[in-house]
């Protein structure tokens, strides 16, 4: 694999594993594996979702600077850019399935609460574990156990065997273990819980009041996040699954919709416009503006201005 980029935390330098590396020449964007050896993996991060699932035995899984031993029936959701690593070296006589695939998948939940469900587990959990007010687990027994292990297992069977019909067959088995999953979690989710979640929507609500109110001037994301009390990794993937855009596409996005208005409504020179809009730099205002709207700033303005 190539060593794209790495980062530290917690004294620990975590490399980067991409979704082209991962997965390779595979458009499904979807791997599942079988592991009984011992390791101890290099600790890194990814661009996907990762499950590992223990079906028996035990091991430890280092997630974020802490770590955690995980049992027979554990489930533990790894979401995308957070460092970890698996180290089954002290294990015996256990199995673990990994199952990972894009974040894509979470929006083929069947409907709106599976999706906020699989939403809050994936992204906004992690936040919670990060901050030591939760374990960073689901715990299966009696019929779930038997339930998910049978849907990993046949996964994995699917994706070994990769016949014609192995894209339908991993995208309808990927829905039924998320449903499951969230259907699961539901029961474990207390009241405390939910606030803390809403704590967290509320404070990107709090971080866009703030972008919107300031888009004109120089905003940069660590000052976000601090308005959020997040981290900037944390921030940036619930931001992006919130809003669907990332904090510089959404700024710019407010940009350029204030300078419409005025290229329409004043008679200020786009120059003015450009600076007045936060952007400073008249060829990136152009460049941006016409990558949004498909239009350069004088043509806009002379197709609209009444």
């Amino acid at each position: 694999m190539t060593n794209n980029r790495a980062i530290k935390k917690f004294g620990i330098s975590y490399r980067q594993n991409t979704i082209d590396e991962c997965f390779k020449n595979d458009v499904n964007q979807f791997e599942v594996f079988k592991t009984d050896e011992k390791t101890r993996q290099e600790p890194h991060f990814h661009e996907y979702i990762q499950m590992w699932y223990v079906r028996k035995g035990a091991y430890k899984h280092h997630f974020d600077g802490m770590e955690f031993e995980l049992f027979e029936g554990n489930l533990f959701i790894i979401p995308p850019m957070f460092g970890h690593f698996v180290d089954t070296s002290e294990s015996e006589d256990f199995e673990l399935i990994a199952c990972e695939f894009s974040e894509d998948f979470i929006n083929s939940a069947p409907d709106v609460k599976a999706r906020n469900t699989l939403f809050n587990l994936a992204y906004l959990e992690p936040i919670l574990i990060s901050a030591k007010l939760i374990k960073p687990f689901i715990y299966f027994k009696g019929e779930a156990a038997k339930a998910i292990e049978e849907l990993l297992c046949e996964l994995h069977d699917v994706y070994i065997k990769q016949d014609g019909f192995f894209e339908t067959q991993v995208k309808a088995n990927i829905i039924k273990l998320l449903t499951l999953i969230a259907r699961e979690y539901k029961k474990i989710s207390t009241d405390d819980r939910d606030a803390l979640f809403e704590k967290y929507r509320a404070a990107i609500q709090s971080a866009l009041d703030y972008i919107n109110e300031n888009f004109a001037e120089k905003i940069y994301l660590d000052e976000v996040c601090k308005i959020a009390l997040m981290s900037p990794s944390s921030f940036s993937y619930v931001f992006k699954q919130i809003t669907g855009n990332t904090f510089t596409e959404y700024l710019m996005y407010l940009r350029i919709m204030h300078a419409r208005e005025m290229l329409i409504k004043s008679n200020k020179s786009q120059v003015e416009i450009c600076n007045e809009c936060g952007f400073n730099d008249a060829v990136y205002f152009h460049r941006v503006f016409k990558k949004i709207t498909g239009l350069s700033p004088g043509m806009y303005r002379k197709l609209n201005k009444g």
